[in-house]
């Protein structure tokens, strides 16, 4: 999905959920192998001055200062670093970038992401698996996309904020902290480092505001086994 333009949006709520949706999407591809595009942008500088743009809308605050921010800025040699932490090794990659490679109930886990995709209209392409990050990523870009759009007109823009937080709640936020302390121990380019330290701070941050906003109560969200 094309990534939601900001210009021209009122402001408030609506831009909110567009610069969320925008930063998954940006999440979500930095985390696939890095193509000649995220390495020219990283390079110039550029994905990181977008990223700043961006964090700079949001109702919270992200960790992108001192280290994170060089790290940033600066990827050569990503695409080897790429294969060997997330494509190849013994059995499986030293860090899978797949949630049932680090929770148990692997099986459970993409029954329940199936549910989530297909309730909203949405499948896996032939040969990819629901729980990788990227997909994860790029479904919550698509749910604050679907937010965004809900909120320019009358529409169930509630609907695709509580979706939102469950997902949070149920996956990224369970997750995304484990990948990053499996990373931290595989000697990890300072990219890797500092994009798995921002991604779980904004899925964590993006949480905690939406648990602020209208939204059903702990109790009510399933859990599935650790």
């Amino acid at each position: 999905m094309t990534p939601l333009s900001l210009k021209g949006l009122r402001g408030g709520e609506e831009l909110v959920a567009a610069v969320r949706s925008a930063l998954y999407h940006r999440l979500g591809e930095a985390f696939g192998f890095p193509a000649d595009e995220l390495l020219e942008a990283v390079a110039s500088g550029r994905f990181l001055s977008e990223l700043l743009a961006e964090a700079a809308a949001l109702p919270f605050e992200l960790p992108i200062e001192g280290e994170t921010r060089a790290a940033l800025a600066g990827g050569g040699g990503l695409e080897q670093d790429y294969i060997r932490l997330f494509e190849v090794g013994p059995g499986r990659p030293p860090c899978p970038l797949y949630e049932g490679s680090h929770r148990d109930g692997r099986m459970k886990i993409m029954e329940e992401l199936v549910r989530f995709f297909e309730h909203f209209g949405l499948q896996p392409d032939p040969g990819d698996q629901p729980d990788h990050l990227c997909a994860e990523l790029e479904f919550m870009h698509y749910l604050a996309f679907k937010e965004a759009a809900a909120l320019s007109r009358p529409g169930p823009a509630g609907a695709f904020r509580l979706a939102q937080r469950d997902f949070l709640a149920r996956h990224l936020c369970r997750w995304l902290p484990r990948l990053r302390l499996r990373l931290e121990t595989l000697e990890p380019p300072p990219f890797y480092r500092a994009l798995a330290a921002v991604a779980e701070a904004f899925a964590a941050a993006d949480l905690a505001s939406l648990k602020r906003s209208r939204a059903k109560p702990d109790t009510e969200l399933v859990s599935l086994p650790d």
